[in-house]
């Protein structure tokens, strides 16, 4: 998480929110005007570290009420009230969504693109890759309307977001991905998708470094050689 990524979701969050409160404070003229408290970078910061130790604990599916009881780990209430934990949840932003439909109409993960890409930057920054690397598919489970919402029943999450990821086969380091957005928003259906992921993923390997690069059938043609 770069000091740029980080930026980019303060603001767009902080706006998000702000013009939430706005709206509803118009709305509601004879009540007591609500003010929303920009996010920081510490909690912030602390907002990442609740996340990654509900990871480690495996407490992905546990409800947040339970996290912050008192027979929980005691860093959760360290951290922040549940409700604030809630309020940032909702609000999380990582684009500007007042251009965001315009942008839609070419990249169907406008939302998320800049921050993605961002993200690769750095993954690729702060490590280098053994001899062997992996080209693989990740199907992150959401149900929501993204319009590129992927049903895989052999997966065990079935609907969700799809990523393309190399990794390093040791350390299953990612070292880039790439979102599938299904197809184009031209309506134009692609052709060989497998072989441009490849060589999309792993452009920055063909470096005569002779690393290996593995795959399962799904991504083998006959233009191979073509590489």
């Amino acid at each position: 998480m770069s000091d740029e990524i980080c930026d980019i979701i303060f603001r767009e969050s902080n706006r998000k929110a702000r013009q939430f409160f706005d709206d509803d404070n118009a709305k509601h003229p004879t009540r007591e005007p609500r003010s929303w408290i920009p996010i920081t970078e510490s909690e912030f910061d602390a907002y990442l570290g609740v996340l990654l130790l509900s990871g480690v604990t495996h407490s992905g599916y546990v409800h947040t009420k339970d996290l912050w009881n008192t027979k929980s780990h005691p860093l959760y209430r360290a951290t922040r009230s549940v409700r604030r934990f809630w309020e940032i949840s909702r609000f999380i932003r990582f684009d500007n969504g007042n251009t965001r439909q315009q942008r839609k109409q070419t990249d169907k993960a406008a939302a998320i693109s800049d921050v993605f890409l961002m993200l690769n930057s750095c993954l690729r920054r702060y490590y280098v890759a053994e001899a062997n690397v992996t080209v693989v598919e990740q199907l992150y489970a959401y149900r929501g309307g993204t319009g590129f919402t992927q049903y895989i029943p052999s997966k065990p999450a079935k609907y969700g977001i799809k990523v393309w990821w190399v990794c390093d086969s040791i350390s299953s380091y990612p070292l880039q991905g790439q979102i599938y957005t299904g197809i184009a928003p031209s309506g134009e259906r692609e052709r060989n998708v497998d072989e441009r992921i490849v060589k999309d993923l792993c452009i920055s390997l063909f470096d005569g470094s002779g690393r290996n690069i593995v795959c399962d059938n799904f991504f083998t043609s006959y233009t191979w050689q073509n590489l």
